[in-house]
């Protein structure tokens, strides 16, 4: 199993918390309805970062999602599914500024 890691970066004039809230709930429930998603991915988490994070001053990511799937041959299935294409994707860019979210594929090795 691969799991596929976003540190997510939130869209400029954002609030946190209007990001926070867009991406728990609304590209949440997007994301669990979608067929793409519920044929090719085996878990979804979103990691949201800490409110008191924000009063340091701005923050490298927002948060992070990590997305599990039984192959990259599955992920990369997923992210070029029509379903995927018409109603994830879009809601990606009313939360998140795609050019400074990055993706990275990785195999989880527990070591604790």
């Amino acid at each position: 199993m691969i799991k596929l890691i976003v540190g997510i970066k939130r869209k400029a004039g954002m609030s946190p918390a209007a990001f926070h809230e867009h991406w728990r709930t609304n590209h949440a429930e997007l994301v669990r309805t979608n067929p793409a998603a519920k044929k090719y991915i085996r878990k979804y988490v979103q990691c949201h970062t800490l409110d008191a994070e924000y009063t340091q001053g701005d923050v490298a990511y927002d948060g992070t999602a990590e997305l599990w799937f039984d192959s990259v041959a599955d992920k990369d299935a997923f992210f070029s599914d029509p379903d995927y294409l018409e109603h994830v994707n879009p809601d990606e860019a009313r939360f998140a500024d795609m050019t400074q979210t990055v993706f990275f594929v990785t195999e989880e090795q527990s070591i604790i």
